[in-house]
């Protein structure tokens, strides 16, 4: 590790990673308490400036704070070497699977390598390869820099937005005007979810608004159309029974579907794959928070149940005495 004035670091990869907006700000506040902590990762070439690969986020707070140079290690003497070991030792929390594509297809086309190539050196499959290219070559250059810019979330295109554009008949402008309809107004996941599904499937005249603008007066349109839930239930208890009932069919019918033998084609692997590595990282807290949920409700209805048993036992034990006077003028006895 060592020091390096910011002046001498090239950040032209800064393209390839995600911004986070609320991250950044968190790690302000901790870089102004207690400095760099972590060093910032690049390749250093033996001559010229240093290419940063990870760090963007503590970088881009060390030049608000005024600070003049940051800690660096070293992935590699050139850039290919050092996204290749990014790459090998990236989890699923330091690169998302965008930015793990983004990085492949920096290696493929700036790096001009194979598809076995780079799947030889990061010692993964040649289809973990082609799936994250595929990926990228999906998405039009609009859609990558307002995700990439931290302008549209990335959760909402892979789970929302993504297979709408594998839906046929839908063109990648109708994406494009989507995305810059909602892009950077700070609108939630669900939300998102929400426009999308109005926007493709609503008719053009939800279409127009949206991509007028008029995200309000959508969002309440939608939101005021009738729905079949009990009447006992608030708005957020609907949502979460919808949603647990949706998880607990499809929880019978996917086993069955993935080992279906007519599952044959390669675009729906593709997309499958992408899908089923977002659920494995996500299934131990979805486990956990369910099981949470269920022996917190059958532990309340345990104590429910223990205090209702005494209070019958106390009340058929009173039953059994004899009447007194007062007792019985207030049974009409």
């Amino acid at each position: 590790m060592e020091e390096v004035e910011i002046s001498q670091i090239d950040t032209s990869l800064e393209r390839v990673r995600i911004r986070d907006k609320a991250l950044q700000k968190d790690l302000l506040t901790s870089i102004l308490e207690g400095g760099i902590r972590d060093p910032l990762k690049c390749a250093i070439p033996p001559q010229g400036r240093l290419i940063l690969l990870d760090g963007f986020k503590r970088l881009r707070c060390a030049v608000k704070l005024g600070i003049k140079a940051v800690p660096v290690i070293s992935l590699g003497s050139d850039e290919p070497t050092a996204i290749l070991q990014l790459l090998r030792n990236s989890t699923t929390k330091m690169l998302s699977t965008l930015e793990q594509a983004a990085l492949v297809d920096e290696l493929h086309q700036a790096h001009t390598m194979s598809v076995s190539q780079i799947a030889h050196h990061l010692e993964r499959s040649p289809a973990w390869v082609s799936l994250r290219l595929g990926l990228i070559r999906d998405m039009s250059t609009i859609l990558q820099d307002a995700i990439f810019e931290g302008r549209f979330p990335v959760r909402a295109y892979m789970y929302t937005l993504r297979p709408f554009t594998r839906v046929k008949g839908i063109k990648k402008s109708e994406i494009d005007t989507f995305v810059q309809s909602v892009s950077g107004k700070g609108l939630s996941v669900r939300t998102l979810d929400v426009l999308a599904h109005g926007f493709f499937k609503g008719g053009p005249g939800i279409r127009e608004q949206i991509a007028h603008g008029n995200i309000e007066w959508t969002l309440q349109h939608l939101r005021e159309q009738p729905e079949s839930d009990p009447p006992s239930c608030n708005e957020w208890e609907s949502k979460a029974l919808k949603n647990l009932n949706v998880v607990q069919g499809c929880i019978v019918r996917i086993p069955h579907q993935l080992k279906d033998a007519r599952l044959q084609s390669q675009e729906f692997y593709s997309e499958a794959d992408l899908l089923a590595e977002g659920i494995l990282t996500q299934i131990d807290f979805f486990i956990k928070t369910v099981r949470w949920f269920y022996d917190q409700r059958r532990e309340k209805k345990s104590n429910q149940g223990a205090l209702w048993g005494r209070e019958k036992k106390e009340a058929d034990s009173a039953a059994s005495q004899p009447l007194t006077q007062e007792r019985a003028e207030h049974t009409g006895g």
